[in-house]
């Protein structure tokens, strides 16, 4: 579904909000499957995805099917033209802010900022919508994760994020995150990559945390209750 434009009366207001604990932010329709595929699978009913940029009939297909292995329901799609989500960082960043008002999740998830322009904008945008904020009616979310997503493994600017949280997963759910992103077949590419060896990364990760599967995560920042 596309997002509507919410007037400044009933960003105030809160109006219309639905409290998921987990929010999933994606730059493109695939990131939320490579990136928080295992998420997605474990906590279905309680997890919701944005995606920002604008989707093809063919990519969208492919984003529903995904949707619809993973078990989730809830998404929003902003609109915004893929490949250039820095341009108007002013406006992105008042459309997450209106995502989170609406959905006030506990757990907000972001790409890392890796090569791609688009995921160090979706990354900056959405730390700075899940700020402690002055303005009346803004939510503070107290959990932010930035996740991999394993197609980019160069960073363009230093950060201090490390891969220090690991969500443990049971198989059924990692094969569902593999299935989900098969059905993404107009982004899939031949070969040696690793969108093709989700299974064993998740072995691997888990495993050297003493589980069978795990999908990694850094820490932006954690408040504890």
């Amino acid at each position: 579904m596309i997002a509507p434009e919410w007037t400044d009366f009933e960003r105030s207001q809160a109006v219309n909000t639905t409290h998921i604990k987990r929010l999933v932010l994606a730059p493109h329709g695939d990131d939320e499957t490579l990136g928080c595929g295992g998420i997605l699978a474990k906590y279905p009913n309680e997890t919701a995805v944005v995606v920002a940029s604008t989707m093809d009939r063919e990519r969208e297909s492919e984003f529903l099917k995904a949707k619809e292995i993973l078990g989730y329901t809830d998404y929003t799609c902003l609109g915004f033209q893929d490949g250039f989500l820095d341009h108007d960082m002013h406006k992105l960043v008042g459309r997450l802010d209106q995502m989170i008002l609406h959905y006030q999740p506990h757990t907000l998830y972001l790409p890392f900022p890796s090569a791609h322009q688009d995921h160090i904008a979706m990354y900056e945008a959405g730390v700075r919508a899940g700020r402690l904020s002055m303005t009346p009616g803004h939510h503070f979310t107290p959990n932010i994760y930035a996740y991999d997503v394993a197609a980019y493994d160069l960073t363009l600017y230093p950060t201090d994020l490390k891969w220090n949280v690991f969500e443990a997963l049971t198989e059924e759910q990692v094969d569902a995150k593999v299935q989900a992103l098969q059905a993404y077949a107009s982004q899939m590419v031949a070969g040696p990559h690793p969108s093709n060896s989700i299974k064993v990364q998740a072995a691997a990760t888990g495993n050297a945390r003493a589980v069978d599967w795990a999908e990694p995560f850094a820490l932006v920042r954690a408040v504890c209750p």
